[in-house]
């Protein structure tokens, strides 16, 4: 009787792990690998670094840079002057294979060559927001732009340097500072102020001509588009924030529109600046794309807050609702079945959805994706969706499923188990984090959030990323510390201040008042000295001025008075 019921049990097991098979697809049947970093991505870019004619994938983590290959492992790694902040991969010197352009939060460029040997440096007065790689003038060799400030827009400034660390141009040296821009709603124009603060930019060939064009948003709301040489082509003036800015290609004619956020409306414009379609919505555009798929149907898409919209140019087709916010949209054919699919990703994963709204796959991070690259790794097989958030995952597509993880994998008794450990855990890291022991509090805090998404626990994963996101601050926050009291001990006085007003605003965005008072304090210590040595400076000066009149006095006296003995004699 025992061994029949064995028998029986065994049967049932294997029946039910059949079905899982068959019937199911959990996320790790489909990650071709995943690279783990021990801080937060920030960057991530695509080329072939180690020159075998497939992609490689370059992460900024930290201050760390990662050259990985198709397969997920290290082609090398370096750690960089301070913490990254945006990353890049092109051909700088013409060689075919790509190298590699990092921005810092200490203001600083660095570059390295194909094989992660550093070439040059270049220093600007505000962090680096964004690098781009791009051969704005078709001539093989690759130019660097870069756009710096800090998180109050503050001390703006970009800058395109070419391949050897010469500098092309600068925003100022621009030389059309007087450009005008009409605005769009108003008519009435405006003068363009070489100094105005960028927000967003975008290198592109717009017009199909082979050359790049830089279309650009500032903080005063213009968006202004010139060529690679700088010659302004046109611009609008608006009275409200832009609130997002990308192209597309509504016709597949090889001209790309600009799609242009504000105002609560979607702004289509052709590359010359015409409008060709406005869509209204009742919040602010965060993301959109357009594309014309093989049945000759324009779509355009659009993300407002957690919703996307879809329209076929006339009308809407569909708009889907997701958990959290949307930050990109792409498309492509991911599965080479001659229909295109809207990619998504928002703050807590990655969806795609075919052109009438349904749900195809689902991919979740449990932390916002900053990047999404749709890929042919190895130019063979399917493509790859390469996907950034806090980790690295390549997922290959074998077919297009809704993930789901089977029940007979978990139980209510076990979740609660894994919860408990994972508290325990984080407990350890926020008290590690209250001492300001901030890396170990990340890998704490790191191998909580883990656990907490095997279980698909949203409080604890999103706990655990708020406080990795706070310490990754507090630790670029005291670098730049450092970096301000030793160019303080240096009497370099005022880059010490602008470090300390860097520092400022990290630590303003993790509520660490105490922080913020204290360099608040160093920066009014630097003020002092400043005008101190101002002061010294001045009596010195001073000093040296009126010693050289007393000497002047005093050869005039007795100069004099030679003078007058030579008459008395």
């Amino acid at each position: 009787m025992v061994q029949k019921m064995q028998k029986s049990l065994v049967l049932i097991l294997t029946l039910i792990l059949i079905f899982a098979n068959f019937s199911q697809i959990t996320s790790e049947d489909i990650i071709k690998w995943r690279h783990h970093t021990t801080g937060e991505v920030k960057g991530v870019a695509l080329g072939d670094v180690d020159g075998d004619g497939r992609f490689d994938v370059v992460v900024g983590s930290g201050d760390y840079i990662y050259a990985l290959d198709v397969f997920g492992q290290e082609i090398w790694k370096r750690k960089t002057i301070n913490f990254v902040n945006s990353v890049s991969a092109g051909d700088l010197d013409g060689d075919g294979r790509s190298d590699v352009v990092v921005g810092l939060i200490n203001n600083g460029i660095e570059v390295f060559n194909s094989d992660g040997e550093k070439l040059w440096e270049y220093w600007m007065r505000t962090p680096i927001q964004k690098i781009i790689i791009k051969d704005i003038d078709s001539d093989g060799y690759g130019e660097i732009i870069a756009i710096s400030h800090n998180r109050t827009f503050m001390d703006n400034a970009w800058v395109i340097i070419n391949h050897d660390g010469c500098v092309r141009f600068q925003s100022k040296d621009l030389f059309f500072p007087d450009f005008e821009l009409k605005g769009y709603y108003s008519g009435t124009s405006k003068k363009w102020e070489a100094d105005n603060e960028l927000r967003f930019l975008i290198a592109e060939d717009i017009n199909g001509d082979g050359y790049t064009e830089f279309i650009s948003s500032t903080r005063l709301n213009d968006i202004i588009v010139f060529d690679y040489n700088r010659n302004p082509l046109w611009g609008y003036h608006f009275d409200y924030t832009i609130t997002s800015l990308s192209v597309g290609d509504v016709e597949r004619d090889g001209f790309k529109e600009i799609l242009l956020g504000v105002n609560k409306k979607l702004i289509i414009l052709t590359k010359d600046g015409f409008n060709l379609k406005e869509y209204s919505f009742d919040g602010d555009i965060k993301a959109a794309t357009a594309f014309k798929d093989e049945f000759n149907t324009s779509f355009i898409i659009v993300g407002k807050a957690n919703t996307l919209y879809a329209y076929d140019w006339v009308k809407e087709i569909f708009n889907h609702t997701f958990d959290e916010n949307i930050n990109l949209i792409y498309y492509d054919n991911l599965d080479y079945k001659n229909e295109i699919e809207i990619i998504t990703g928002t703050n807590d994963g990655v969806y795609v959805l075919d052109t009438k709204g349904k749900t195809l796959f689902t991919y979740r991070t449990y932390s916002p994706v900053i990047e999404i690259f749709t890929i042919n790794l190895n130019y063979k097989g399917e493509k790859e969706l390469i996907i950034a958030s806090t980790d690295i995952d390549a997922i290959t597509y074998q077919e297009l499923k809704e993930i789901q993880i089977p029940d007979s994998q978990t139980n209510q008794q076990q979740i609660e188990e894994v919860i408990r450990k994972a508290n325990a855990i984080f407990n350890t890291g926020k008290a590690l984090y209250d001492v300001g022991e901030y890396q170990a509090a990340i890998n704490k805090f790191s191998e909580a959030r883990t656990m907490y998404q095997s279980v698909s626990y949203s409080e604890g994963i999103n706990n655990s990323g708020t406080f990795i996101s706070n310490a990754t601050l507090h630790i670029q926050a005291k670098s730049l510390e450092d970096q301000a009291l030793s160019l303080k001990n240096e009497k370099k006085y005022e880059e010490a201040k602008s470090t300390y007003k860097a520092a400022k605003d990290l630590y303003s965005v993790t509520n660490d008042t105490v922080k913020v008072q204290q360099m608040d304090q160093k920066i009014t210590e630097i003020d002092d000295l400043i005008t101190a040595e101002s002061f010294s400076r001045f009596v010195m000066t001073f000093a040296i001025i009126g010693g050289i009149v007393v000497v002047i006095g005093i050869i005039f006296f007795f100069l004099r008075k030679r003078k007058k003995s030579k008459q008395g004699a």
